[in-house]
């Protein structure tokens, strides 16, 4: 089950699709939330999802509420920021044992540009993923690929691997037709023919490594002939929200289509407008 418990985060990533969903309440009420879990009766797994759920204070009540009732696991998705405000002991007796945590690149400039406004630095990102893996956390490092990072991308899971000892990763395709592209289109948009080299030496570093990796939303131009990474039934098809398959049954021209985003698109391997 996924849960979103908090409206606010104190990053402004340029690529996130949730700008739009800002509430001024900022913190679902914990009320409100055991409502929500005490229905999930035959759910085991409960992931804290979007945002940053470490900035709710009741966050550790809902966990132990969440632990009381049907769930055996607890993940949280966050980029660690107030992470030093929480007893990790207590998480982790209370069945919070996995973090899934953003991460950009190792370039400070690039990091700072993709993050825009944030609270929480590079160094204090990298430190809190060493001291989670320390302690025994399960970790995986989503990262969202754009033109800033897709460069540098297979050193950065190197170094993740041999100094933070990850080895879960989950990669992102920025989305073509969605609000924070058209806005930071020259900030995210990378060619796949143009950076193919990079691509590759990606794969090959994930194979060297035995990575256990996810790719959510790219296309199979992306992959060539790595295709054993392509999981469109999983990683594709369950995550195509409606308005996506709107744009793919549109009767007019799409305006992805008008502005040429096709080649980094998800859909184009099903979309009757590619080629026209």
């Amino acid at each position: 089950m996924d849960l979103r418990i908090v409206n606010t985060c104190n990053n402004d990533c340029i690529y996130c699709l949730e700008q739009s969903l800002r509430r001024k309440d900022k913190f679902l009420s914990h009320e409100y939330i055991f409502n929500i879990l005490k229905k999930q009766k035959t759910k085991k797994i409960l992931t804290f999802f979007w945002w940053n759920p470490l900035l709710h204070p009741n966050l550790l009540e809902i966990i132990k509420f969440s632990k009381n009732i049907w769930f055996q696991n607890i993940w949280l998705l966050t980029n660690s920021y107030w992470l030093d405000r929480y007893d990790l002991w207590n998480l982790k007796k209370n069945w919070l044992n996995s973090f899934w945590i953003y991460f950009n690149s190792f370039d400070k400039k690039k990091h700072n540009l993709i993050v825009w406004k944030t609270w929480i630095k590079l160094k204090e990102l990298l430190k809190n993923i060493k001291f989670l893996k320390k302690n025994k956390f399960f970790i995986k490092i989503i990262i969202h690929i754009n033109k800033q990072n897709i460069d540098t991308i297979y050193k950065d899971i190197l170094i993740l691997n041999k100094k933070y000892w990850i080895n879960n990763f989950e990669f992102i395709n920025y989305f073509p037709f969605d609000r924070p592209y058209r806005e930071f289109k020259h900030i995210l948009e990378y060619s796949i023919k143009k950076n193919r080299q990079s691509i590759n030496m990606l794969f090959l570093v994930i194979n060297k490594l035995n990575l256990n990796v996810n790719f959510v939303k790219f296309n199979k131009s992306f992959f060539g002939k790595y295709m054993k990474f392509y999981n469109f039934q999983k990683w594709i098809l369950e995550q195509i929200w409606e308005e996506d398959k709107e744009i793919l049954n549109w009767k007019d021209i799409p305006f992805c289509r008008k502005e040429n985003r096709c080649e980094s698109c998800f859909l184009i391997d099903n979309c009757k407008w590619y080629g026209l």
